[in-house]
């Protein structure tokens, strides 16, 4: 579904964040991007979806591409419309919107107000802490209910691929684990597939394969259970070392 090719990334021509920084992603799957801060896992994302070019980034060198055609030329809506989703880290919701109005955003591109109207149903149901809120302004939601809400409105987009950046930044340990638990769901009843960028590493409980990033490269990939029990790429790139485990 995606491939990401020996790309680098460049801010204001002088800053290089990628270097070489090379990803597959099947249909139906969830991949992890794992490292520290600073190692390329949001510019990673943003080269994907085309923010990138919005924050005076560029890629030098190297291609993106989704089903097959490029897409690193394209404008970020123009990526949207091929069912490439983006949720931006920091849960960016429409702070002065309802939960019901920022759902409604996220179908902004469609038209058949009854599938809106059983897509909006169906996140409720993934997410249903939000269902007695849905009148609340999203400005005044939890951290973990605006991270909820970020991703159902960008379901609403009926996406097949979702890019999602660092989702368990700032969150306690039971939410974070019952995000994840509801991505696996979403992949396995919608057949969405994801690519996360996370310094947490349980995302690799949900993932089915992993790349670990460092300055900008990766460093170290393969499948999700083989990256878990890696005891020397968690104390060298994630920070959990073997008293932690």
């Amino acid at each position: 579904m995606l491939s990401v090719n020996n790309i680098k990334a460049v801010y204001a021509d002088v800053v290089l964040a990628l270097d070489g920084m090379s990803l597959t992603l099947e249909s139906d799957s969830i991949v992890a991007l794992l490292g520290s801060n600073g190692s390329g896992k949001s510019t990673t994302l943003k080269s994907i979806s085309g923010v990138l070019r919005v924050e005076e980034g560029k890629l030098s060198e190297g291609s993106v591409e989704f089903d097959g055609k490029r897409i690193d030329k394209l404008a970020p809506e123009q990526i949207a419309r091929l069912g490439v989703r983006h949720v931006l880290q920091g849960r960016s919701v429409f702070p002065q919107l309802t939960i019901e109005e920022n759902l409604l955003m996220g179908a902004y591109l469609r038209k058949n107000k009854q599938e809106i109207k059983s897509d909006m149903e169906r996140v409720y149901s993934y997410f249903p802490s939000l269902t007695p809120l849905q009148t609340r302004k999203s400005g005044y939601l939890s951290g973990g209910e605006q991270q909820m809400l970020s991703i159902g409105r960008t379901l609403m987009g009926r996406p097949r691929l979702i890019l999602l950046d660092e989702p368990s930044l700032g969150l306690a340990p039971g939410i974070i684990e019952n995000i994840f638990t509801i991505l696996n769901q979403i992949k396995t009843e919608q057949k969405t597939s994801f690519l996360i960028a996370e310094q947490n590493s349980i995302v690799l409980s949900i993932a089915d394969y992993g790349y670990v990033l460092q300055t900008g490269k990766v460093v170290s990939s393969g499948d999700a259970v083989m990256l878990r029990d890696h005891n020397a790429v968690k104390e060298a790139y994630l920070g959990i070392f073997r008293d932690e485990i």
